[in-house]
């Protein structure tokens, strides 16, 4: 048999052959695995390159392979949009853009009304915290939600006078069972979700996370907010980093660094009735390791997932109704 005969014969052999699409397999992987570990450097694509060259170039001279492997890949990292500063920065979608988004599995359920809420908690635990003035809605595992109330919660005095309420993005623990919350004195103030009850310790501390992804430039002007989730991190404006249009989107705009990797929030200027909130975008926590969430501060707020050095964005929840302050656990599910 002739060497063109043979190829010919395994092309006839592949012609029906469809590869399988791994797509909607790695975004319902997407669950609540904890981020400990990033993305490879972008060496990974030219590897991935390599391989898919290879594949092609068997079936062209050699024998059928053994099946595909049909776990799910590494997500290859794309082009940046722009890079500031030698960084590599790729763009978020615009607060227009953002509700077009498809959605993505996760502990969260796809809506959340914060306006339908039982009297009491009824879990074990929660995934979602939302501040409302003197309650908290909390919302569970399973879509179920319930409220706290915080009416005999003291507020806290700055050195400057300024007396506040407590709340912040980080009062909800890692493992979704407790609310905590800085009291006068150095104490703080527990609200154990499962059982309703409420506790007050002199000191309080959670399981040290990796520490913070360092930012690949000097910040400047640009203030940190929200929490540090696993090495990720946002910053409020002060730097000029690129824009998908500048004549459109607000210049000097917010971003997320993790490592290797910074995400610039993009802010569509002429939309006058759903403009982001600032400090916009605080992180909410990691899908798995490569797919970070981050809460998107809007009239019409979501939280949207981003896998990390792509394009891929998707809704992971949309929220009804206003709030102060949100705090989320995705990996209590």
């Amino acid at each position: 048999m002739t060497q063109e005969r043979l190829r010919e014969l395994l092309r006839e052999r592949v012609a029906d052959e469809t590869m399988p699409d791994y797509s909607s397999r790695a975004w319902q992987a997407a669950r609540v695995v904890r981020r400990r570990h990033r993305l490879g450097a972008a060496a990974g694509v030219v590897v991935a390159t390599v391989g898919v060259s290879g594949a092609i170039a068997a079936v062209d001279s050699t024998p059928p392979a053994p099946p595909p492997d049909t776990s799910v890949p590494d997500v290859a990292v794309s082009k940046p949009d722009a890079t500031y500063e030698g960084a590599p920065v790729w763009w978020s979608p615009d607060q227009l853009e953002e509700q077009e988004l498809p959605t993505v599995d996760s502990v969260l359920p796809e809506q959340i009304d914060l306006d339908d809420v039982q009297v009491l908690p009824q879990m074990e635990r929660a995934v979602a915290a939302f501040a409302r003035g003197r309650v908290v809605v909390l919302v569970g595992p399973h879509g179920e939600s319930g409220l706290a109330s915080l009416q005999h919660l003291k507020k806290v005095t700055k050195p400057n006078g300024y007396s506040y309420l407590p709340t912040s993005t980080g009062m909800l623990t890692p493992d979704g069972t407790l609310l905590v919350f800085r009291q006068p004195g150095d104490t703080f103030a527990l609200f154990h979700i499962a059982t309703g009850q409420w506790d007050t310790v002199d000191t309080f501390s959670v399981v040290a996370a990796a520490p913070p992804a360092e930012a690949p430039f000097d910040l400047g002007l640009a203030q940190r907010y929200g929490e540090d989730r696993d090495r990720a991190q946002s910053y409020g404006m002060g730097l000029p980093l690129p824009v998908s249009d500048p004549g459109s989107q607000l210049s000097t705009p917010e971003f997320m660094v993790v490592p290797g990797a910074v995400l610039a929030f993009m802010w569509d200027t002429s939309d006058t009735n759903k403009s982001r909130f600032k400090n916009c975008c605080p992180v909410a926590g990691w899908l798995d390791d490569q797919t970070v969430v981050y809460e998107s501060r809007k009239s019409d707020a979501q939280l949207v997932a981003w896998r990390v050095g792509t394009h891929d964005f998707r809704t992971v929840s949309r929220i009804t109704g206003a709030y102060d302050v949100a705090s989320f656990a995705l990996g209590a599910g």
